[in-house]
């Protein structure tokens, strides 16, 4: 952030910054993702039936009653350990050549692009969550700063900053960064499902338990999808706040920071709400979230707030309120 000297104006019209009103979402986005995860759970549940039609089709053969041995199956999960599921291998001969099992692998994966990969990259079905967010968020860090400056809402409308190309370049990006994102969810999909076929083939694991651990596993790809989604939306959001944070400071001149709010909830992780109240760089605060996963499961807010020389906000009062918001989770914790 560039220390610009005070406008005459700025001195002396100082408003306060907009603090939403429910501190366990300060980003108020806990509806916009709910309608998304509702999304995606109808995403996987067709995934499911469509797995299940094909392979009731597909996943034939015959029982055998001699040769049965309790063995487990091995999952790989992301960054966490692998999980096991417990089978009753050599209970079945399956009818499947290896051409037929590459042709069932290129189904399975085409039946998870179609939900997943809904629109291709140049209208992928999430895009419109993201870039409703991405307005959202322009939209709330603009009521914020022409409350506090007259100066700022002299200079620009919220139409004009959604038309710019520098907006529209910024929707592009998060749109590339949102397909790959997807694109590694599908593929990550596959990849378990096809070892978890091949294996059930391989070793004889019947196709009703192949079909449970297939739904259990999908279920577990749901909560990574989730937790992409939340992060994509509500990333967003700040974005578009750190962005007009930006702008305000290096083309008005306007002493601007980011204050933070944390989300003060139980799961709150306790380096997120110690942030609580105080006021950061634009850069300060996207280095946080480029480390240890900080930007997962996350509802902290950033909204723009004019500052003093010093770096403290105008309003001495809201400083010491949320102080003592920080201070009582603290306490509680």
């Amino acid at each position: 952030m560039i220390p610009f000297p005070m406008i005459p104006e700025q001195k002396t019209r100082i408003g306060t910054p907009i603090i939403p009103r429910n501190k366990k979402d300060p980003t108020q986005s806990a509806r916009q993702v709910s309608r998304m995860f509702n999304d995606i759970e109808s995403r996987y549940l067709d995934v499911k039936r469509r797995l299940k039609a094909l392979f009731d089709v597909r996943m034939t053969g015959r029982e055998r009653v001699d040769n049965c041995q309790q063995s487990w199956l091995m999952c790989n999960n992301e960054d966490a350990e692998p999980t096991l599921y417990q089978v009753n291998a050599g209970t079945y001969i399956y009818d499947m050549t290896a051409a037929q099992l590459a042709d069932l692998l290129q189904v399975v994966q085409t039946i998870l692009d179609d939900a997943l990969l809904d629109g291709g990259s140049q209208n992928l079905w999430a895009l419109s969550y993201v870039a409703a967010e991405y307005e959202r968020g322009t939209h709330a860090a603009y009521t914020n700063l022409a409350v506090q400056s007259s100066a700022y809402a002299s200079q620009t409308t919220l139409v004009a900053l959604l038309s710019t190309a520098v907006y529209q370049n910024q929707i592009a990006s998060a749109f590339i960064s949102t397909y790959s994102d997807w694109k590694g969810i599908s593929d990550s999909a596959r990849a378990d499902l096809a070892n978890i076929i091949a294996d059930a083939i391989g070793r004889g694991i019947n196709p009703r338990e192949t079909a449970s651990i297939i739904s259990k596993r999908l279920d577990v790809s749901m909560g990574r999808a989730k937790t992409i989604a939340q992060t994509e939306q509500v990333g967003a959001l700040r974005q578009a706040q750190w962005n007009e944070t930006d702008w305000a400071s290096e083309r008005l001149g306007l002493r601007a920071g980011l204050m933070w709010l944390s989300a003060l909830k139980a799961t709150t992780r306790s380096w997120h709400a110690a942030r609580h109240g105080h006021v950061y760089t634009t850069e300060e605060v996207r280095n946080f979230y480029a480390e240890n996963g900080n930007r997962y499961n996350c509802y902290c807010s950033q909204i723009p707030c004019l500052l003093n020389q010093d770096g403290s906000i105008y309003n001495e009062g809201l400083a010491e309120r949320l102080a003592k918001e920080r201070k009582e989770w603290a306490d509680a914790a």
